[in-house]
Order: structure tokens, then sequence, then C-alpha cells
């Protein structure tokens, strides 16, 4: 169902206020892009980013009721429209394209990822924006729990450890492209599990991330946003079994064959504190031949990536954030006879 929404006067005090946030949670978590057009509505539906034309939208209740630091105010829609803003700045904070890149995710699964990112750095940051603005005494409670949510959470959770540890994993995929955000994924999991596989950046490590990000391509993705928390973690959770059989048969298998065929046919690695060279002369006693050079072509076709989603606009329609209602949110309303943006954005966490 389509949502009016009405332009906010950048001379009133929600705007001043709202923008005033808006800066703050972007000082949290700095990032390069800023897609927000200084354009903010409120909306009669739960609102968003329009990754169209960068202008942001939020549910009229939480603009009236929750942008407020006055201690009579309802603590509840306060919470929920700091929740808002954050989300909104992560939204507006990245880009979604990255032209080129052969790991790039331009499909539905994506868009539900986005959302889930946007959540999770919602409540990771919740508390430290409240603080910073004033707001205090307010808790989110257990409303940020979404199925996008414990999703994305469930699988940072698993990516992260000691070289590559949650709050950086948050902050890289807060950057962006959106389109990027499951090869970052795999970059954490490769550094934090897999450093002795593939040690250095190259083809075969893009290709060791490419078998990663199959795992993660779960088909329930975009529809967790407006699902339980249950069913986030229900997903979570065979993503995880997935991601652990993958690496424990990377590890099986040793380097990827990209780098095999770039060191001539011999696994590059330390054995019994060795040099790699001396190692593999002393297992192996007698050399083996070269490769043929048909044998070399096909090795070398193995870094090209086959099967990566076509680039089908990951800028697409998405549901969007907003008042806590799970439908899709459409602008249709004018203000002042000016038509209203479409707020929609890739997936939506379903609050603010």
């Amino acid at each position: 169902m389509p949502e009016s929404a009405q332009r906010v006067p950048e001379d009133s005090p929600t705007y001043r206020e709202f923008t005033r946030l808006y800066d703050l949670a972007r000082q949290l978590r700095p990032t390069v892009a800023d897609r927000w057009n200084r354009e903010l509505y409120a909306t009669s539906g739960r609102g968003g980013f329009d990754q169209h034309t960068g202008a942001i939208g939020v549910h009229e209740l939480l603009l009236r009721d929750g942008l407020t630091r006055d201690p009579a105010a309802n603590p509840r829609r306060q919470a929920r429209a700091l929740d808002a803003v954050l989300t909104r700045a992560t939204q507006a904070g990245m880009q979604l394209e990255a032209p080129g890149e052969a790991n790039a995710v331009r499909t539905t699964q994506s868009r539900g990822l986005h959302d889930g990112v946007a959540a999770v750095r919602a409540a990771t940051d919740f508390e430290a924006l409240a603080e910073l603005a004033g707001y205090d005494g307010l808790s989110l409670g257990g409303e940020q729990h979404s199925g996008a949510y414990a999703a994305a959470n469930g699988l940072i959770q698993q990516a992260s450890g000691a070289s590559v540890d949650r709050r950086e994993l948050i902050d890289r995929l807060g950057q962006g492209p959106a389109v990027m955000q499951f090869d970052q994924l795999a970059e954490a999991v490769v550094r934090n599990r897999l450093a002795e596989i593939a040690p250095a950046e190259g083809v075969d490590r893009q290709a060791v991330r490419h078998e990663l990000v199959e795992t993660m391509l779960h088909p329930q993705w975009e529809s967790l946003a407006g699902r339980s928390p249950e069913a986030g973690q229900h997903v979570a959770e065979e993503i995880g079994r997935g991601l652990n059989a993958k690496v424990e048969e990377i590890r099986r298998r040793g380097p990827h064959p990209a780098r095999i065929a770039e060191t001539g046919g011999v696994p590059q690695q330390q054995v019994g504190g060795e040099a790699p060279a001396d190692a593999a002369r002393q297992q192996t006693p007698e050399p083996e031949p070269a490769m043929h050079p048909a044998q070399v072509e096909e090795v070398a076709a193995a870094r090209f990536l086959s099967g990566v989603a076509p680039a089908a606009g990951a800028a697409g329609r998405g549901s969007a954030l907003g008042d806590g209602s799970r439908a899709t949110a459409r602008a249709a309303g004018t203000a002042r006879g000016v038509a209203a943006p479409r707020l929609e954005r890739p997936g939506g966490s379903g609050r603010g």
C-alpha cells in the first residue's frame, strides 16, 4: 500500500534535531560516502532511504514524538527514532555498486544482507549514540531483533576472529559497497581461519572467497526483514554449517589450484619451519614432470570465476524501514503539490 510523505521544513526543530543525530551517527562510524540529499520526509508508513533520490523518510510519529530530549517524551518512540537515524545513516553512508568486482553479489540475497547489516550496526551503536546525543536511559529492548538482524548477526559472529574482530568487521561492512558485503565476510573468514591456505592477495584468494560466498547465499535472505528472530537464527545456523564444512574442505585440499599453478605445481606451505621449496624436495624424492601447456591453461581457467550473479541492479526495489510494519514501502503521496520520493532501498529492517 502506497504511503504519503510530507517534507519536513529545514528550519523546523524536528529537522534540526534529525540532522544533529544523523551527524553524530556518522561520527561514530565515518564513511567516505554520504548520499543523503538533505531532504527529510514524515511518512505515513515506515519510510526508508530512497536509493534513487537520496531522500530520507521516517514515520511521522517517530519524528513528532521521538526526536526530542524532553523527559516526558515516550521513551519507546525515542528509542525507535534513534534506531531509525542509525539505520538511515548506515544506508546513506555506503555505495551500492562495485563495478568490475568479480565477487559482487547483485541479487535479492545481497539486499537481505544489506538490511541485516544496517540492523546490526544500529543495535551495536545505539547506546553510544543515545549517550552522545543526550538521550539518557534509552534501550531498544528486543525491537531490533528481526529475522534479518538475527541472520546477519549470526554470520558476523561466524566470520569474526582474532585477525578481524566483530567491531572491525561491522565497520568494514558499513563502509560498503552493498554488493560486496558477502565478499567482505568471506575475507574475514579467510583471515581468521584460512590464512595458511591463502596468505596473500591474488587470484587464488579471490577464488577461495568466491567458494565461501556461495555457502552464504541462502534463498531466504530477502524475506528475513519481515520474519521472526527464530527464522533468522535458523538461516544463520544453516549457513554456519555449510561455511564450516567448506572451510574444512579447503583446509584438506590445501592451497587453491590457482596458487599451485603459479608455483609450478608445488603447494607453497610452510612445513616444520623449513622453507616451502626445501620441504617439498624432502617429501618428494622424485621431481614431478612439468605440466603440459594444455594443463596449465585448464588450471589458469580456474582463476576466472564462473557463476557470478548477473548485475541485476542492487538499487532495485526492496522493503524499506519505518514504523515496525512489514509491508513494502512505496511513496505515492505528495507534499504541498510536490511528488514525494520513492522511499525504498535494498531490504528493510522493519523498524523506524
